[in-house]
């Protein structure tokens, strides 16, 4: 157990911040609903249908139009088959995630500690757990949790092998290992880059062979391409994603984003920035084990930006979130060698905590509250829906708990007509997510019941992002 995660049995302390961690992302996940990217992946992930369907849905038919998914499949399959055990409802899908979101505490503490000492180990530790944006994510049905806890694993491993360069079964791990981060996330790429430029420097420093190395990545570079070619063939031709390369990106290289706000962005971008340019010589040639994260960090930052310039924007936060431990932890290290270093710790872990307690809820994704919906209408006397929405919302709506709990049926008036005398209708209208604060009127597909002659409004119920009426059948 030590060596996974080397602590001493009498610093309850760390226990307490493990405790931490566990109640804030599962107060987050009890306070969460879901939106547009998770409606698909539930959708796509049905445990019942077949892995040829699965892969159909993977690739954008389902059934009201085409919108593929761009990260690989990997991880939809293995959420799939978590399902298929724990039960398909969208508050199991969420739990997949948070499980990665919560042993990625480990190997930070690991990293940490194996890379400066327990100090360091320490004051990651802790700003981790109060991260607002690994706990946002952490909540969110995406590969994003999943990829950083294997990416921290994956540099993890190859310390070890740095230290230890005769161990097979530990050659073997790494290569199985990298191959299902790659093939989990192509962004993983950069981590190579940062971390050939540091096996560069720490073997010319250290004056050692590197021909083991070179032939491991040789190795897991061309496995990679045999698996996924078919995969890397179809995203490389896209000349545009979803995030554009903006002048904004260069005012916080993400920190807003990483750190939950802009106060939290700023000072954390503050500390980063006069540790780089304070150390500037250290930071770019040494043997300093530390050195290993500033190389991904800055692969990472020089890739993404080249290839939205050259090739289509990829600026986001949530596909380089694999550096946001590392960033924690490359501060944390630095902070450690600072004259007044204990007052500077202790107004980093206090502002952390404010950061946390004043944005908790300030995800910038504003869900549809769907719980809040079932809820409000199980209070009143008729259990039957009726929705003029996409196959892929009425199945993420119908996934809850508390829809299953409460017995609800949902009749799809585009298939079906509505043969009930009392029926609550559920519209989906001009949710944030898609519009923000701005006001439109009422959707066209939201008023299909209002033109219904056979049927009259008696009851209203007012939410955000929702038009929801109770409608009773005229007597003929």
């Amino acid at each position: 157990m030590n060596k996974l995660f080397p602590f001493n049995k009498n610093n309850f302390y760390i226990i307490f911040i493990i405790i931490i961690t566990l109640i804030l992302k599962f107060y987050y996940f009890l306070n969460l609903d879901s939106w547009f990217d998770e409606w698909n992946m539930i959708y796509t992930v049905d445990p019942s249908i077949s892995n040829k369907l699965t892969w159909q849905r993977f690739f954008g038919d389902r059934g009201d139009g085409i919108l593929p998914e761009y990260y690989p499949p990997i991880n939809a399959f293995l959420l799939k088959y978590f399902l298929k055990f724990t039960g398909y409802f969208t508050e199991n899908a969420r739990l997949y995630s948070l499980i990665f979101g919560i042993l990625s505490f480990f190997p930070v503490y690991n990293l940490a500690y194996r890379i400066s000492g327990k100090k360091c180990a320490i004051i990651s530790s802790i700003i981790f757990a109060l991260n607002l944006f690994v706990i946002w994510q952490s909540n969110e049905i995406r590969p994003h949790s999943f990829v950083m806890f294997f990416s921290l694993l994956n540099i993890i491993l190859f310390l070890k092998i740095i230290e230890n360069r005769t161990n097979f079964l530990l050659y073997i791990s790494y290569i199985l290992l990298s191959i299902l981060l790659l093939s989990s996330w192509p962004f993983t790429l950069t981590i190579y880059f940062g971390k050939t430029i540091y096996f560069l420097i720490y073997y010319k420093l250290k004056n050692l062979k590197l021909l083991n190395l070179f032939i491991i990545y040789f190795l897991i570079l061309i496995l990679y391409i045999l698996i996924n070619h078919e995969y890397l063939i179809y995203h490389l031709k896209r000349d545009e994603h979803y995030t554009n390369l903006e002048v904004s990106f260069f005012y916080s290289f993400h920190f807003r984003s990483f750190f939950g706000s802009i106060p939290m962005g700023g000072i954390m971008l503050l500390f980063f920035a006069t540790f780089l340019i304070k150390d500037i010589k250290k930071n770019i040639y040494s043997n300093d084990n530390v050195n290993i994260l500033f190389y991904i960090i800055i692969s990472t930052y020089s890739l993404i930006i080249s290839y939205s310039i050259l090739r289509a924007g990829v600026i986001s936060p949530k596909y380089v979130i694999f550096i946001l431990p590392l960033i924690i932890i490359w501060i944390s290290h630095k902070i450690t060698f600072v004259k007044f270093h204990k007052e500077l710790v202790i107004l980093l872990i206090l502002s952390n905590i404010l950061n946390t307690y004043f944005y908790f809820f300030s995800n910038p994704i504003d869900r549809p509250p769907i719980r809040k919906v079932i809820h409000q209408i199980s209070k009143n006397d008729t259990n039957i829906l009726a929705m003029n929405e996409s196959e892929v919302f009425i199945n993420a709506f119908s996934n809850y708990k508390t829809f299953k709990n409460e017995n609800f049926k949902i009749i799809n008036i585009k298939k079906n007509k509505i043969l009930v005398d009392l029926v609550w209708f559920v519209c989906l209208n001009n949710p944030r997510f898609a519009v923000g604060d701005k006001k439109f009127p009422i959707e066209n597909k939201c008023k299909i019941m209002d033109n219904n002659q056979d049927f009259k409004e008696v009851d209203e119920i007012k939410i955000k992002d929702f038009y929801i009426k109770k409608y009773m059948k005229v007597k003929s």
